[in-house]
């Protein structure tokens, strides 16, 4: 059960920041700050105890993904930074394709 609480708390967290982020700056340029936060959490070598301590309120985040690159590079298996830029593509493009936006509604 605590785990649960864990995950919460740290997911929420996480979610916070970035919604104050967005407040401020554009979609693209919270998405850069929280992968370059994974990266610089993964190079001083907080993200393992961060990652037990917290497991899905962390993994499933934009900072598991910078986090997820610097691992890569450090063992050179590529298999889930692909995966992770691979997919929301491919989800951004079928979304595209089934409804057919017409650019921006202001």
């Amino acid at each position: 059960m605590e785990t649960y609480v864990y995950a919460f708390i740290v997911g929420g967290v996480l979610s916070f920041i970035g919604q104050l982020l967005l407040m401020k700056w554009s979609f693209v340029r919270m998405m850069t700050i929280l992968i370059l936060l994974g990266m610089i959490i993964e190079v001083v070598g907080w993200y393992t105890s961060f990652q037990s301590l917290a497991h899905a309120g962390v993994e499933t985040t934009l900072v598991h993904m910078g986090a997820s690159c610097i691992q890569a590079v450090k063992t050179g298996d590529f298999t889930n930074v692909v995966f992770f830029l691979s997919f929301p593509i491919a989800v951004a493009w079928v979304t595209a394709f089934v409804c057919k936006p017409r650019g921006r509604m202001e």
